[in-house]
């Protein structure tokens, strides 16, 4: 039996009796768009044709009034500040003002804010200086709806402010000339948009129908970058922006790409994600973020690669400071005080600031808790972020330890916070104990639960109709149940991935398990599983195959599991869900795992264990090999010198006499131990004596005996059953107790 690493939550999408739309998808794709709601039923025609999701920038109530003050701006020569962000979205939204700004003929310049001593959002001295240079329109982008004070300074001074942004409104807006907000818009139908989209509705109503495409591919790494849900028109947005990169003339993504191996002529969702906006990120995380905004904006290929280079150099070292981050937080918690907390927080004074949520949300993902990962803010507090996976609410956590934090801010998944040093071990108590009752357990959202046989090319080519995936819009998740697993092989430098097969009567698929080889000793044959991933497909040699990327296991059986080879055993002996060894059998109330770690005395004592405890599993280890026992004939030679010698001094001389004759050390201390048990000879000071008696004795009476050939025959079995003849004798005896019950 294995469990599953997290709690399987099946969909109830799927309908037999479903009545199909249209003539073109397949009924559970098509009741999978319906469900994630990327089309109506009567739309589902123009979205199985691909046709873009497009509104009207003029649909925003202030659109028309910021478009006039920007063009105004633009032909009485008004120098204009577009203030951005400095994550992804930040600094792709601030890049396509600049452009479309700049080719309007407008004056204008942007300001990006440093993480580390400005932090997030508009700030007074930034403005002050913004007063000072003479700007008279300041444009947020990604950035400014909970600038509430700082709005005043520019009001104050009689600079026009347009805020553009998408974050979480609160209670007070600012004062501005004008908000763009999809959120704060009931007459936009899209309220969903990244500050980049916001920022593309701005550029397409004041070019109208000669907007480049190159902006959509901006606009698409801001929309893939701040991981806004992938529906509706952010779908539409991402899908254009990928065609529009694979064919971009903007000289600094064509040298970002070059510089990430990315293949511009099929680049994904995919490459965007794990390539290119972790690099448009690393300047912000490591030093300025303005470097992002140059890379977008600039002219010439020579400078465009200069500044790629700088760029590749930030995400180099901010990937080695992760790494380096990463190990040392790995090391500050052992393994069984990790098993006892569902929050861990983890502190190094030296940690680099930008790069604490990254970690944060890989341990999270690891260890399947809520991860704190904090460090000096140089004021005197700790600072850092948070991640924790589904089941936690980190916002409402922080909420209730409020008297032990300075700020924090975040949702369910992910937070900031600032607190008191000494105030560290306090949280992580009170967090952990407001959580002791609480069962936190990941889900994963199953969407179709399919036989194999329907898992071929033709089905998984269609998924692709849901692309391009991202929040709001993930890959699909498959479930496939009762089926085999043959051909289990690690793969990888450090053998650290599985690649096996699965079956079910007459189909199969291919199976990439990536970081997954401990699990390969439980997939046992002749076993039947349950496993959850995604489809893929893959392509070698001219050949198309679905290929399946797991995600979870799952198996209600018994399973029998051979870890006999000592370096297999070694390898994962700590990787045994919930283990008793075989010396601790007997005491245990419950056995998830029996290792059998040693010869049992006999066959029917270890029946007897199996049939009252009923373990899930049972595990061979390596066992004792080398068990002494003697044939008859041995017996016979040592009785005759005995009688005709004794007595007999047990030394060197002696013991090489006996090797002489065959009989080995241990085998003569064995048949001389028998002897004494039934009183056939005395052992005395080193000497063997033989006794007077006459009446014939068994030598199966003695206990040393009858355990030396219990432990043989325990052997035999052992050595002597296939594998399947000991997973069936195994299950049969937990039957048996089953039907005693």
């Amino acid at each position: 039996m294995f469990k599953s690493r997290m709690n399987w939550k099946i969909s109830d999408i799927f309908r037999e009796d479903y009545d199909s739309q249209t003539t073109v998808l397949n009924p559970a794709i098509e009741q999978l768009v319906l469900a994630r709601q990327l089309a109506t039923a009567e739309s589902l025609d123009t979205f199985a044709k691909e046709e873009t999701i497009h509104h009207d920038p003029f649909l925003f109530s202030e659109m028309s009034k910021i478009i006039t003050r920007i063009n105004e701006a633009i032909d009485q020569g008004e120098p204009i500040l577009i203030y951005g962000d400095y994550d992804a979205d930040g600094v792709t939204g601030t890049s396509i003002l600049v452009r479309c700004l700049r080719e309007l003929g407008a004056l204008v310049d942007y300001y990006i804010p440093n993480r580390f001593y400005e932090g997030y959002g508009p700030n007074e001295d930034a403005f002050m200086q913004a007063i000072a240079d003479g700007y008279q329109l300041v444009i947020t982008v990604d950035n400014g709806i909970a600038g509430v004070d700082e709005a005043e300074i520019l009001l104050e001074h009689g600079v026009d402010l347009i805020i553009t942004d998408h974050h979480q409104v609160k209670e007070t807006l600012p004062r501005a000339y004008a908000i763009l907000h999809p959120e704060l818009d009931e007459n936009y139908p899209f309220h969903h948009l990244s500050g980049a989209g916001v920022a593309l509705k701005v550029a397409e109503a004041l070019l109208q129908e000669v907007i480049p495409e190159d902006f959509y591919a901006i606009a698409m790494l801001g929309t893939i970058g701040d991981v806004v849900p992938l529906i509706d028109e952010n779908r539409s947005i991402v899908k254009r922006g990928l065609a529009a990169l694979r064919e971009t003339e903007i000289e600094g993504l064509n040298a970002m790409m070059d510089l990430a191996g990315t293949e511009k002529s099929e680049v994904t969702e995919v490459n965007v994600g794990f390539e290119l906006c972790p690099r448009l990120n690393a300047p912000g995380r490591m030093d300025e973020a303005a470097l992002s905004v140059e890379c977008l904006i600039a002219e010439s290929e020579e400078e465009a690669k200069l500044i790629a280079d700088q760029i590749e150099s930030f995400n180099s070292e901010r990937q080695k400071v992760t790494q380096k981050v990463l190990e040392e937080a790995t090391k500050l918690v052992d393994v069984k005080t990790l098993a006892k907390k569902k929050v861990v927080i983890l502190y190094s004074p030296n940690w680099h600031e930008g790069i604490l949520g990254i970690v944060a949300g890989r341990l999270a993902k690891q260890w399947q808790k809520a991860v704190f990962v904090v460090t000096d803010d140089h004021e005197g507090f700790l600072k850092g972020s948070a991640r924790a996976v589904e089941g936690y609410h980190l916002f409402e956590l922080l909420n209730q330890c409020q008297d032990l934090i300075e700020r924090f801010g975040g949702h369910a998944l992910a937070a900031g916070i600032t607190f008191a040093a000494e105030n560290l071990q306090a949280l992580e108590d009170k967090m952990n104990e407001l959580l002791q009752e609480v069962e936190v357990t990941s889900s994963l959202q199953i969407d179709l639960s399919l036989p194999l046989a329907d898992l071929n090319v033709s089905f998984v080519e269609q998924l692709s109709i849901l692309a391009p995936f991202g929040e709001g819009n993930r890959p699909p998740v498959i479930e496939l149940k009762n089926v085999y697993v043959k051909n289990v092989k690690p793969i990888g430098n450090k053998l650290q991935h599985l690649k096996f097969t699965l079956y079910q009567e007459k189909h199969s698929v291919d199976v990439i398990a990536f970081n997954q080889a401990s699990l390969a000793m439980y997939l046992t044959p002749d076993t039947l599983f349950s496993f959850v991933g995604e489809v893929k497909i893959n392509e070698w040699n001219g050949n198309r195959s679905v290929q399946f990327h797991f995600i979870d296991v799952l198996c209600n059986e018994f399973q029998f599991i051979d870890l006999r080879n000592r370096q297999a055993y070694e390898q994962r002996k700590d990787q045994l869900q919930l283990a008793t060894m075989y010396t601790n059998a007997t005491e245990a109330d419950e056995i998830e795992t029996l290792v059998i770690n040693q010869l049992p005395n006999s066959k029917e004592e270890l029946m007897t264990l199996i049939k009252r405890k009923k373990p899930g599993n049972i595990v061979i280890a390596p066992l004792e090999s080398n068990v002494t026992f003697a044939p008859r004939e041995k017996f016979v030679i040592v009785y005759k010198v005995v009688k005709q010698h004794g007595p007999i001094t047990l030394n060197h001389q002696m013991i090489n006499y006996f090797m002489r004759l065959g009989i080995s050390k241990n085998e003569l201390l064995f048949i001389l131990q028998v002897f004494f048990e039934v009183e056939l000879v005395i052992i005395k000071n080193g000497s063997v004596f033989p006794t007077d008696s006459v009446t014939k004795r068994d030598l199966a009476e003695a206990p040393t005996y009858q355990s030396q050939k219990a432990k043989l025959e325990m052997l035999e079995f052992f050595e002597l059953t296939t594998w399947s003849e000991l997973k069936t004798t195994f299950k049969t005896a937990r039957e048996e107790m089953t039907h005693e019950s």
